[in-house]
């Protein structure tokens, strides 16, 4: 009989790219198993991006917190309890670790699996597993889902090639005519966005390289920024606000992608696409880019990159995948 198999790994967009590799570990690991995925509804199209993955159980704890003794709270939430005891899991990993998966987990019935009281990022969350696991943050976010999946299940990992599996279709945006690059630059936290001048002065370079920009945007605050920078580049184009299948049709087809620390840029190192992603917020070591492809990250906390060493980079990582074809 095969196994049936449980992750949870339900937010935010950039962590779900991130534990995507470990799907496909646990399908070269287990051909015949059926992997299920719990996703947040915001962010429920990514691991349907992944061939990995049979079904996905889809969880609203963001909406749910605003009305909890609603109607409809109420009703979701009973479907979820019933979707998961309907699965009759093997095993149960979350690899998220905060009290709402690890509620999702003891929820099952099945014997579960999490990060230990030390390693994980809410303690109490570690009460409701059946078991627990030392894997530390410090590994970085793609190392630690598959540790943690290998670990569980039994099975060896190379640490250093991951292999995210996902199936897209290159699909170019309306209004882009030849080739393009893709780029990233609005993210939810103010203190990670790189200055706009930068974008204009990086976008403007590769329109003198013959390679279009496409932006992308979520709100519109983001809209009217990535307006700005476009508006001031030759042949920029700004792509409609789209669903997340639309957007990483767009990226997979663009020739570079360049982003900010955000889940679009991580989806493009994800596709292989040459990507260079620009720290400014948060850590270098825990969030540079892991692609099966040549990628590159420069910045850090605190430290801003300039748009020379931004190009470079770019150039870099183009040139290093058409050494690879």
């Amino acid at each position: 009989m095969s196994r049936r198999i449980l992750v949870i790994k339900s937010s935010s967009m950039g962590d779900v790219i991130h534990a995507l590799p470990a799907a496909h570990d646990i399908r070269q690991a287990f051909p015949d198993c059926t992997l299920d995925w719990v996703v947040e509804e915001s962010f429920a199209d990514v691991p349907a991006l992944s061939g990995a993955i049979d079904h996905r159980i889809i969880t609203a704890f963001r909406r749910w917190r605003k009305s909890p003794l609603s109607r409809r709270t109420r009703e979701e939430f009973s479907e979820l309890r019933r979707q998961l005891r309907a699965g009759s899991y093997d095993c149960v990993i979350d690899i998220q670790g905060l009290l709402r998966t690890g509620l999702v987990a003891r929820l099952s019935g099945a014997e579960s699996w999490g990060y230990s009281r030390d390693t994980i990022r809410e303690p109490l969350a570690s009460r409701f597993y059946t078991h627990t696991l030392a894997v530390p943050e410090s590994l970085g976010p793609v190392r630690r889902y598959r540790t943690m999946a290998a670990r569980v299940l039994g099975y060896e990992i190379d640490p250093d090639a991951p292999r995210y599996g996902l199936r897209v279709k290159a699909v170019p945006p309306a209004g882009v005519t030849g080739p393009y690059a893709a780029l990233a630059v609005n993210t939810s936290r103010a203190e990670k966005l790189w200055p706009q001048q930068r974008w204009i002065e990086v976008a403007s370079e590769l329109a003198r390289d013959g390679l279009q920009s496409v932006l992308f945007w979520g709100s519109e605050t983001e809209r009217r920024r990535v307006e700005e920078i476009a508006s001031a580049v030759d042949g920029a184009v700004v792509m409609p606000r789209s669903s997340l299948s639309a957007l990483a049709q767009a990226i997979a087809g663009a020739r570079c992608l360049a982003g900010v620390d955000t889940g679009l840029t991580h989806l493009g190192a994800a596709l292989g696409v040459p990507s260079v992603g620009i720290i400014v917020g948060t850590s270098a070591a825990l969030f540079s880019l892991v692609s099966e492809k040549a990628c590159a990250t420069v910045g850090d906390k605190g430290i801003v990159p300039g748009t020379i060493e931004v190009l470079s980079a770019l150039q870099a990582v183009m040139h290093a995948h058409v050494e690879e074809a």
